[in-house]
């Protein structure tokens, strides 16, 4: 679904991505890990077209995506859905005025058809009774759960989660990663979780990447990380906590 090639991304003399690449499959949870400040969000960004790389390719079902103006980037942002780590949500709309409001904005649908769009995405996010509730009297837990729905109420292929735990308390974190197993298991959307929480990879993740220092320095199945003689990811493991 997403490939980088040979990616390399610089601001001025600062190096962000020194030649990455790496796959992303489809209809699976890859987790790109690493510490504070290592370019992980920079790789989302890439990923929608956001910014450019500096060389190398970013293609998105074998498109490369890395010169695309705004309006050749709009269908390709329709296979990939994104949530923001603040979640994004506008305060003064219910709910329901949340989940719907990109499709009635952007696609023009007839009120029924976005009403039953919103209706499932608030029943798969477990938020059935809460339509007229506005994001603020909500947990953060169901907060990011509202963004979720409302990202996928566009049908995507793959969805994007920056730091999609960061801030909750352990149980509203356990629930976001259920869902986000969910969308897999029973709906065939994979995913690209952003963290750097060691915790939420383990039983979750069917592949992982961790970037240190501009660097793709592992890629593999969790579980392969705990026998790799890297420094750093031992020095991340043995923490298993927030760096």
């Amino acid at each position: 679904m997403i490939e980088f090639k040979n990616v390399h991304l610089s601001y001025g003399t600062r190096e962000i991505l020194k030649g990455i690449s790496l796959v992303i499959e489809d209809k699976k949870i890859n987790v790109i890990l690493g510490p504070s400040g290592a370019g992980k969000s920079t790789i989302i960004k890439l990923a929608l077209g956001l910014i450019k790389p500096t060389s190398g390719q970013v293609l998105i079902d074998g498109t490369d995506i890395s010169k695309f103006s705004e309006v050749e980037l709009f269908p390709i942002r329709r296979k990939i859905a994104m949530v923001f780590q603040g979640n994004a949500l506008f305060d003064s709309m219910t709910i329901e005025e949340n989940m719907g409001f990109f499709l009635r904005e952007n696609l023009r649908l007839p009120d029924d058809e976005i009403a039953g769009k919103v209706k499932e995405q608030m029943k798969f996010a477990g938020l059935e009774g809460l339509e007229d509730s506005l994001p603020d009297a909500l947990s953060g837990g169901m907060r990011k759960r509202v963004a979720i729905g409302r990202a996928l109420i566009f049908g995507p292929k793959t969805i994007l989660l920056d730091e999609p735990t960061a801030g909750l308390d352990p149980l509203s974190a356990k629930k976001i990663l259920n869902v986000i197993k969910q969308l897999r298991d029973e709906t065939g959307v994979g995913s690209v979780m952003i963290t750097h929480i060691i915790s939420d990879i383990f039983g979750v993740a069917n592949q992982v990447f961790i970037l240190y220092n501009g660097e793709i320095i592992f890629q593999g199945p969790p579980e392969e990380m705990r026998t790799h003689d890297h420094p750093f990811i031992q020095s991340f493991l043995s923490a298993e906590e927030e760096i």
